[in-house]
């Protein structure tokens, strides 16, 4: 890998040098009429002959620049910077060598206002060629939303009742965070996710179908949450504070500094969230024709600590250096109280016995992220980036589980099993990755190479509670260290053919070693599991302008999803005292080809249809675990396929209304033949939407009201509709400084959901219902400067860079 990272480095700086033969420079000064030097003007170069664009960049902070990569010929200069007239100079020569001009003197704009604010609303949804962008800020009724929640509300995205997050009823999209893939999976990312407030979150991009650049892990594409960063001059930020009132007060608050100059960008946040969710699970269950009639009062405890700092360094306008780091704390406490009915099916005696518990899951998360990075771009369309990564995510949870059994119509006494699980998880992610971008025969080359290292260390500690005192259970005991490493490696290419045809082809290649080590008191004949494959994941798109208002995209990408580290496991998790889990070593990879068609009208009507096939797709199945208990395992089907139909409209009804709404419709089958007969063939028929509608009224007064609804949809199990209905009212003040939100969330009180199934002689009926119907109120406060200096942004790539899923 080390050899490849300098490979590319070589041929990078071999086309970086090889641009410089026979090319030539002009340089100069810009100055006012007071000889004041003007800092950051535009510099652009023309052919003296067509007045086309030869090369353009932006003055230093001295007034200084220097305009590279010139052939010879004729050429003049054009100059304009904020507050003076533009500028045109004399037409000059260039022979064969570079050129230093006295200084150019622009004179002031007398007309030119004493202060420019620029002031931006960004749409709600932005549907751009790769993906689909939910801008958070946009949306009135996002305030004070988890990061979880607000996957719901995004296009085409449901969150199950396992609190998966699905595209198009699978599972199988990959979480980013900023930028960079999460290590967690399961309770863990549902965890990680439910700690983030949308008051630190600026946008949610959802890419089902990513190029060769981006990592091929997540058969259905990456969904990544964006977290805010300041892109201002000077000194700024902002000020949040949330409260949620619903069964109990939940609050956040954040803040949001940023310091930028002419070198250096300095920025930071720190989040805080605190509070107390309640749900109620209604699960009946037949086993051996016996009934389990089980009634869950939970609640979720939750505080969070979030910090992010970071700096870049400007240190010319072809160089910047950056380095950030983030942070997350959490403390969570998860539990309840249940009451099990136990009883013989259709028994003129129902309840035999009766099962009390109360659960208490007390859990401390701890991540930790470092990212450091070195950009080169110039103004000829080269591009050089170097990501290093480090990051660590900790855990330390407990599981209190006592039961009591009761027999109330027998004299047989009652007793109890009580037990402790302690688990804790330790994850080290370290990765590098370089990519270049180059021009190449009117189009744009792209390649690079990266190497990921990945260890996650999980213990599970079982306790019998004897006497109060903890009995370890050697039989339910292990460590778990499962390591992974990917080398990957790509090439890119992007190229207008004409005016009505873009294409873009990539290829990328990974090669994954994994290994799993289980070490147990109890003699296991899985203890190791060695795994070594090799695979390419070609893409491709192509574009057709058929005029100004209609625009044609097909696209394609073949994608993996590899196994979590908990489904690999192949020891068991005592869920509960009638529900275990245990890991499938032999889980494989899941393997998808993705096709989309995508036209979109006038930049308002997007109309998609997909088709996708997945290999080996992996499934839950509940499964009997004696004659009382039930297990989960995570099993390979042989196939899943289907079809789907998007439309999206963003549109503006009149100049107060403008209306967003979101259809998702498709087709799934699911197909599989497992041991002892257990066969599925399950096909579906379903759909999704969300929509909302905002209306601008007099005196910075916003109404809106939106909502999303999912149909009933089937995988292994049959899935219940669910959905809800938001409104809210917005007012800004203090000069548009200070944003007061109130939202009322669910109105209709329908936040709800469950599921039924009936396989492998066992039959489920669950129905759950969460504390969605809040009232939620939050204040945002701006201050400090709000200038956006044009020439900075333009002189500046590093937001580009950062509005970018970068793969590492």
């Amino acid at each position: 890998m080390k050899n490849l990272l300098l490979v590319l480095l070589l041929v990078s700086m071999a086309q970086l040098a090889r641009a410089q033969n026979n090319l030539y420079a002009i340089k100069g000064q810009v100055k006012n009429q007071q000889n004041e030097v003007v800092s950051f003007a535009t510099i652009a170069v023309h052919a003296a002959g067509d007045s086309s664009l030869a090369k353009a960049d932006i003055a230093d902070e001295n007034g200084g620049f220097k305009v590279g990569n010139l052939k010879t010929g004729r050429y003049f200069i054009k100059i304009s910077a904020v507050g003076f007239n533009p500028f045109r100079s004399p037409v000059f020569e260039l022979v064969d060598r570079d050129i230093e001009f006295q200084p150019f003197t622009v004179l002031a704009d007398t007309r030119q206002l004493s202060e420019v604010k620029v002031v931006a609303a960004k749409p709600l949804i932005e549907v751009q060629n790769d993906k689909i962008v939910f801008n958070v800020e946009a949306s009135i009724n996002s305030t004070g939303l988890n990061a979880l929640e607000l996957l719901q509300k995004s296009p085409g995205v449901q969150v199950d009742k396992d609190e998966n997050v699905l595209v198009k009823g699978k599972a199988g999209v990959r979480i980013f965070i900023d930028g960079r893939p999460s290590p967690m999976s399961g309770k863990d990312l549902a965890s990680t996710l439910k700690s983030m407030n949308s008051a630190d979150i600026e946008a949610i991009e959802v890419i089902t179908n990513p190029s060769a650049k981006y990592d091929a892990a997540g058969d259905l594409g990456i969904i990544n949450i964006r977290l805010k960063k300041n892109k201002k001059i000077g000194t700024n930020g902002n000020l949040s504070l949330g409260g949620m009132f619903g069964i109990t007060p939940k609050y956040n608050g954040s803040v949001n500094l940023n310091h930028r100059d002419k070198k250096v960008n300095i920025f930071g946040n720190y989040g805080y969230n605190q509070g107390a969710w309640h749900n109620r699970t209604l699960d009946d269950q037949i086993l051996n024709n016996i009934a389990y009639n089980k009634t869950w009062r939970g609640i979720w405890r939750d505080t969070s600590h979030n910090a992010k700092v970071g700096l870049d360094y400007f240190i010319n306008s072809k160089n910047t250096i950056g380095f950030n780091v983030n942070g997350r704390v959490s403390n969570h406490n998860g539990g309840g109280e249940s009451q099990t009915l136990i009883g013989k099916r259709y028994s003129a005696v129902p309840d035999s016995a009766i099962l009390d518990s109360r659960t208490s899951n007390p859990e401390k998360n701890k991540n930790l992220n470092v990212n450091m990075n070195y950009r080169y771009a110039d103004t000829t369309g080269r591009e050089l980036n170097i990501d290093a990564d480090y990051g660590i995510f900790t855990s330390r949870g407990i599981s209190y589980q006592p039961n009591t059994y009761e027999f109330p119509n027998s004299d047989r006494p009652s007793f109890s099993r009580n037990f402790v699980t302690k688990t804790p998880v330790d994850i080290t992610i370290k990765s590098i990755k370089a990519d270049y971008e180059q021009p190449l025969k009117k189009g744009k080359l792209g390649y690079g190479v990266k190497l990921s290292d990945v260890k996650s260390d999980n213990t599970f500690d079982f306790f019998n509670v004897l006497n109060d005192a903890e009995v370890r259970d050697i039989e339910r005991s292990n460590n778990f260290v499962y390591t992974e490493r990917v080398y990957a490696a790509y090439a890119n290419y992007n190229v207008s053919l004409n005016k009505k045809w873009d294409l873009q082809l990539g290829l990328r290649a990974e090669r994954t070693k994994s290994l799993g080590k289980l070490t147990s008191y109890k003699q296991n004949d899985l203890d190791k599991v060695d795994t070594t494959y090799l695979n390419v994941f070609p893409s491709g798109a192509i574009s057709y302008k058929l005029s100004d208002n209609h625009n044609l995209n097909l696209n394609y990408s073949r994608r993996i999803n590899r196994p979590s580290y908990q489904n690999l496991n192949p020891f068991e998790y005592r869920v509960d005292e009638l529900v275990y889990s245990k890991g499938n070593p032999f889980l494989r990879p899941e393997y998808a080809n993705n096709f989309k068609l995508t036209h979109v009208y006038k930049g308002k009507l997007t109309t998609s249809v997909g088709y996708w096939r997945t290999r080996f797709p992996a499934v839950g199945l509940r499964m009997p675990y004696d004659a009382s208990r039930t297990y989960f395992i995570e099993r390979n089907l042989d196939y899943t396929q289907g079809f789907s139909l998007d439309m999206s409209l963003a549109t503006d009804i009149t100049k107060w209304w403008n209306v967003y709404v979101n259809v998702s419709g498709y087709t799934n089958v699911w197909r599989g033949d497992l041991e002892n007969g257990l066969s599925f063939n399950n096909r579906t028929l379903a759909a999704n939407a969300n929509a909302q509608s905002t209306f601008k009224l007099k005196k910075n007064w916003t109404i809106e009201l939106s909502g999303w609804y999912n149909s009933p949809y089937r995988r292994i199990d049959y899935n219940r509709a669910m959905g809800t209905v938001d409104a809210g009212v917005q007012k800004k003040f203090m000069k548009d400084n200070a944003t007061l939100k109130v939202s009322f969330t669910d109105v209709f009180h329908t936040g709800r959901g469950g599921y039924h199934s009936d396989y492998a002689g066992v039959y489920t009926n669950l129905r759950f219902k969460w504390e969605s119907q809040q009232l939620r109120v939050n204040f945002t406060y701006r201050f400090g400067s709000n200038e956006i200096k044009a020439a900075r942004n333009r002189r500046n790539g590093s937001e580009d860079e950062l509005n970018r899923i970068k793969g590492g």
